[in-house]
């Protein structure tokens, strides 16, 4: 009986528990904004776009968004790098997971109510 619980927890251990992410490298495919805030405030995060409503004669052109996202992925352009978002201007951030392969690219944009 021992015998086939030892068998079993090995064929276990060298199967893998099936969790997301690269079973041969165990890093994940995550890839999310996970939330996009500037200066405190936060914005809309949605599946492919982050958006944000601020109200006329608001500057929009030197943002330094602060992105966090899934454990171990990076974003492009850096968290924290100066954008512009006026005259109705969009920045695409892309979001690489950690297995280095997986990406997802966002669209932000802000609108400035009249």
């Amino acid at each position: 009986m021992n015998r086939i619980f030892l068998a079993i927890a090995l064929l276990a251990a060298f199967t893998g528990s099936g969790s997301c992410g690269d079973r041969e490298t165990g890093k994940s495919n995550a890839c999310n904004i996970v939330s996009f805030t500037v200066n405190g405030e936060k914005w809309d995060v949605g599946d492919k776009t982050v958006t944000k409503m601020y109200p006329k004669g608001t500057v929009v052109n030197n943002l330094s968004p602060v992105i966090n996202v899934s454990p171990g992925a990076s974003v492009t352009p850096a968290s924290g790098a100066p954008q512009d978002f006026s005259d109705g201007k969009t920045v695409t951030y892309t979001v690489t997971a950690e297995d280095g392969s997986t990406k997802k690219s966002y669209t932000v944009t802000v609108t400035v109510t009249i």
